[in-house]
């Protein structure tokens, strides 16, 4: 053997954690900037995202824009050129999920893929854990 040829190395895949983190699809992303635009939200506006008691299966989703920044009480991230904020305590219910947009004729708006929930409603703006 050639001391140019390396062995492969193979490791054991890490453990299986909890999902961390809230993020977006790219077309969740450009509908939020489109938004954002068209109602004229000045430079530096952030989606603000949340998990409140109620809803037919205990918790709902809560979208709304934010143009005060980032408290001691919030998490952000950012994504696709969007900033999200979301507090620690919505944090802990939604972590590890991704809000995608659906652009459909029937079902048009943003959609959350939360691996936390144990069910959700039959609409998707409610969801339990």
């Amino acid at each position: 053997m050639s001391d140019s040829h390396q062995e492969a190395k193979t490791s054991e895949a890490p453990p299986a954690s909890k999902p961390t983190g809230v993020g977006m699809t790219e077309a969740a992303a450009k509908e939020v900037i489109r938004i954002v635009a068209e109602e004229n939200l000045p430079e530096g506006t952030a989606l603000r995202v949340g998990a409140k008691g109620g809803g037919c299966s205990g918790f709902s989703y809560v979208l709304d824009f934010d143009q005060k920044g980032k408290t001691e009480f919030d998490v952000e991230y950012v994504c696709h050129g969007v900033t999200i904020l979301i507090d620690k305590k919505s944090e802990f219910f939604m972590s590890g999920t991704t809000i995608d947009f659906n652009n459909g004729l029937l079902n048009r708006g943003f959609i959350f893929v939360n691996p936390m929930a144990s069910g959700s409603c039959g609409c998707g703006t409610s969801f339990s854990v």
